[in-house]
């Protein structure tokens, strides 16, 4: 059981990360206003992405349930959780801006974009560090 968590938590990441730097490449390829076209595309990848992140808080709860008490977590662990939290917020804060559309989307979609990958590729280190 615990294999299988594992992974789906580490294909979760995957499409996580993966979605917010896809994000974040065609952002920057349609320039400082966002072409229309590239939009739609953006949503649906950041939904995903969204949708990643949802399975990692899920799994990683369910392998924290499963296999540690809560003093057995090093520093590292509460680290990366204060790095989730961030993430997290900025990535609800990010698919409540797609929900209300306004002129200055685009713009604050971008920084959100930056905020949750730089945060996600932390957390990958405090994992790591957290669980070796």
């Amino acid at each position: 059981m615990l294999a299988a968590l594992k992974i789906l938590h580490i294909l979760a990441l995957a499409i996580g990360l993966g979605g917010g730097v896809v994000n974040l490449v065609i952002g920057h390829m349609a320039g400082a206003d966002g072409a229309p076209v590239t939009r739609p595309i953006q949503k649906r990848i950041g939904r995903m992405a969204f949708g990643g992140l949802l399975i990692l808080w899920i799994t990683g709860i369910w392998m924290l349930a499963l296999n540690y008490g809560l003093d057995d977590l090093a520093i590292w662990f509460w680290v990366k959780m204060l790095v989730v939290l961030a993430m997290t917020a900025a990535a609800v804060t990010a698919q409540v801006a797609l929900l209300r559309p306004g002129p200055e989307t685009p713009a604050k979609l971008r920084k959100l974009g930056i905020i949750i990958s730089g945060a996600a590729t932390l957390a990958v280190i405090f994992a790591v560090l957290s669980f070796g």
